[in-house]
């Protein structure tokens, strides 16, 4: 799997996001292939060079520096992951849920999530960034839990 580090006209994404703003795009950013945890750097420039409103929609993949892009994660001895066998590298909603506060707070503008996202994802970013939705109705309820709730399900010994 080629791993890009530029467009590939040759621009870094912080040079090529710049470009499309200055030429009147509404929004630039970056979206799929890596997960919050290669994506935050390159953000991070993105920010610092463009005046402009960015998106970022990163997979819900566990990304390392040594396999940054889902299509590249795997265990030595296996077949690579992409695209049936990602499951042990998905992130939780409570990870998605940093992300999206970890981008707001780095001012981003359009937070979103792409490839392998759910509507557990989606809700529980939305509400970290504090945001009811329709969906927000099947949020868990804690309190109710039958051993790490609020109440008192089950009968104790007396």
């Amino acid at each position: 799997i080629p791993i890009r580090e530029k467009s590939l006209d040759g621009y870094n994404w912080e040079d090529a996001c710049k470009r499309l703003n200055d030429n009147g795009a509404d929004i630039v950013g970056l979206n799929c292939g890596r997960g919050p945890h290669t994506v935050y750097n390159f953000l991070k420039k993105i920010r610092e060079t463009v005046k402009g409103y960015i998106a970022a929609q990163p997979v819900p993949y566990r990304t390392t520096e040594k396999q940054p892009v889902f299509q590249s994660l795997g265990e030595p001895g296996k077949e690579c992951a992409f695209p049936l066998a990602l499951d042990p590298y998905l992130l939780t909603r409570f990870e998605m849920a940093d992300f999206a506060l970890r981008a707001r707070d780095m001012g981003i503008n359009y937070i979103g999530i792409c490839c392998g996202g759910a509507p557990h994802h989606v809700r529980s970013m939305a509400e970290a960034l504090g945001r009811k939705v329709p969906a927000s109705k099947y949020s868990a309820d804690m309190s109710k839990h039958p051993v790490f709730g609020k109440e008192k399900i089950f009968c104790e010994a007396e």
